[in-house]
């Protein structure tokens, strides 16, 4: 017997207000003077991404759904070249270790969906130092 196991990309339509996709595009980032404060604002828009993938997940554990498909938006300009001095790791490694910790105890697989802009097949060469 071959046991089937669902899932779907990043956003139920059962769960209201959980939405792991807040953005801030760069334009907007420039837009607030304070480069401290618009940092701190793309590390709320971070942890409120990972909050609410968190709520996602244990909505799946509650619904026998074992598999889901991440958004790429959950770090919004966190590889942008303009900010490549920002830390944004730092800010979220504890949600990180959350969701991870829950991932392990329910067993869930979950994957990576990039975003329509991301090309996976590249000629262009990779720079391996850079802050991933």
């Amino acid at each position: 017997m071959t046991l089937v196991r669902l899932g779907y990309v990043a956003l139920s339509m059962e769960l209201q207000n959980a939405s792991p996709s807040k953005t801030m595009t760069y334009a907007n980032f420039q837009k607030l003077k304070d480069r401290e404060a618009a940092i701190r604002k793309l590390e709320q828009i971070s942890l409120a991404n990972l909050h609410n993938t968190l709520r996602l997940l244990k909505h799946n554990v509650s619904y026998d759904i074992h598999f889901y498909r991440m958004t790429s938006r959950l770090i919004p300009l966190a590889t942008h070249e303009a900010l490549q001095d920002w830390d944004y790791l730092t800010p979220i490694k504890e949600k990180l270790r959350e969701i991870g910790q829950f991932v392990k105890e329910h067993s869930i697989r979950v994957d990576y969906h990039p975003d329509h802009f991301v090309l996976i097949n590249s000629l262009k060469p990779v720079n391996i130092n850079q802050k991933l």
